[in-house]
């Protein structure tokens, strides 16, 4: 107790007079309202914490936006209040350039002082408080210290820097700890703007995230994660490995990608219908639209594919913003169309849930004989649309799904953007939710399980390749 009294005494928080145009009571209010009345995850979510609980921590947040330094600590009260649905299809990102500086912003910041007695103490911690550097550049040094607050139990406080606008005193991060292993918060870009952020703690006390390693401490070699000779492959590629498998990474899922990935599974057409093997990379991939990879079932099925619809929270708000993309004058016909049909029933069925999309049995295609053994390789990084992929694909007796847990994001899902109220940001909620949760099959926060289970230090593609060519 007497250390923690003894490191807030040493950060005295001074802050220049200049006073924010946005009122963070009245954007919480803002956001809060549209979370209640939008977000379709909203009702089971409440029922989850109960709503004796989440009315008690949304009021705690609420009293916070009061508060001194509110208008500076906004965005980070906001994300804890988003936080508390836990779902990755409610969030919120910046508006404006990350490298293009607001000078009045920057001024208006908070600055810690921190004495040189205490950066002594913090040069000698085997704790996480200490003196940390930016690995990538050695453009930044900070401060580590221990700050219990409502808002962050640590805060990473910039003591050297060669970015001009990065004086000595500005927070670079700040986060709470979830776990004895993750912080999470805010990091604040070249710009100054928070943008919400985890913070691993790794083993040893020598590293925080992936940026920031201890000043002093031996620089080990990385392990290259699941690559393949070492050499950095682009986000979608395709070759053969052996005579027997045919190996294709999708790291996206985007619809940008989606004519590379046609033409090359055009192009491979021969190849995948005589090579025994297939190994699917899907590591990293967050997503996109489904569309992107259908191409890709043909090779999948062994049998009627089964997937469970969706329903839509269909309120006026929601109606509003998905008109909005009618205006797109990118949009193809059918899209327009589609969108077209979509929000006249939305109107029809406007403050109530509506069936989306049916439950559906596709029995349209025909098994192939090649591949015959295929392996998908996912990690915690897979999400939303690669998650779809994965629900197909595990229906299949040829594939094998291999990696970890993938991330749990499908449940709620088919985001719309909305501004805030005051503050440049945007934020994005789920309009849908699956109708798996129904029948008790949810994934989010849970992931989809593989079946062989891949260490991080291993290199995976070589694991893929002894499932695969390993006769049974």
């Amino acid at each position: 107790m007497m250390k923690h009294i003894m490191v807030m005494a040493l950060l005295c928080l001074t802050v220049n007079a200049k006073a924010q145009t946005c009122n963070c009571e009245k954007e919480f209010l803002h956001i809060r309202n549209i979370v209640e009345h939008n977000f379709a995850g909203y009702p089971d979510k409440v029922k989850e914490l109960t709503p004796a609980v989440y009315q008690k921590k949304a009021g705690e947040l609420l009293k916070l936006t009061r508060a001194k330094f509110a208008g500076d600590n906004c965005p980070m009260i906001i994300y804890q209040y988003l936080d508390l649905f836990k779902s990755n299809h409610l969030g919120f990102s910046l508006n404006l350039d990350y490298a293009k500086v607001d000078t009045g912003y920057v001024n208006h910041r908070p600055v810690f002082e921190i004495s040189d007695k205490e950066l002594t103490r913090l040069k000698r911690s085997t704790s996480w408080e200490g003196i940390y550097y930016f690995v990538h550049d050695s453009s930044m040094k900070i401060a580590v210290i221990k700050d219990p607050t409502a808002l962050h139990d640590y805060v990473g406080v910039t003591i050297e820097s060669t970015r001009p606008t990065w004086k000595k005193g500005l927070v670079k991060w700040e986060g709470k700890l979830i776990n004895d292993s993750l912080l999470q918060g805010v990091l604040y870009m070249r710009n100054h703007r928070p943008k919400w952020e985890g913070f691993n703690l790794h083993s040893g006390n020598t590293m925080i995230g992936g940026d920031w390693r201890r000043e002093g401490a031996p620089i080990m070699a990385r392990p290259q994660y699941a690559s393949n000779n070492n050499k950095p492959s682009p986000v979608i590629d395709a070759r053969s490995l052996t005579s027997n498998t045919f190996y294709f990474k999708m790291g996206s899922c985007d619809m940008r990608y989606k004519p590379v990935i046609d033409s090359l599974l055009k192009a491979n057409e021969s190849l995948l219908n005589s090579t025994p093997n297939l190994i699917l990379d899907l590591r990293d991939n967050g997503g996109g639209g489904d569309d992107s990879w259908w191409g890709f079932v043909p090779y999948l099925y062994t049998q009627p594919i089964k997937s469970i619809g969706a329903d839509v929270w269909a309120t006026e708000t929601t109606i509003s913003m998905m008109k909005k993309y009618l205006d797109d004058k990118s949009l193809s016909q059918e899209l327009h169309n589609y969108f077209s049909k979509y929000i006249a029933r939305m109107e029809q069925s406007k403050g109530q849930w509506m069936m989306k999309n049916e439950d559906e049995i596709d029995s349209s295609f025909q098994p192939k004989p090649f591949p015959k053994k295929i392996v998908i390789l996912m990690n915690r990084w897979c999400g939303s649309s690669t998650e779809e992929l994965l629900l197909t694909a595990q229906q299949s007796s040829k594939v094998i799904l291999a990696g970890e847990n993938t991330v749990g994001n499908l449940d709620y899902s088919n985001i719309v953007p909305i501004r805030f109220s005051c503050y440049p940001y945007t934020l994005v909620y789920a309009t849908t939710r699956s109708r798996r949760l129904n029948i008790g099959q949810g994934i989010d926060n849970v992931g989809i399980a593989p079946q062989y289970r891949l260490a991080e230090i291993a290199d995976w593609i070589q694991e893929a390749l002894k499932i695969v060519e390993t006769k049974e």
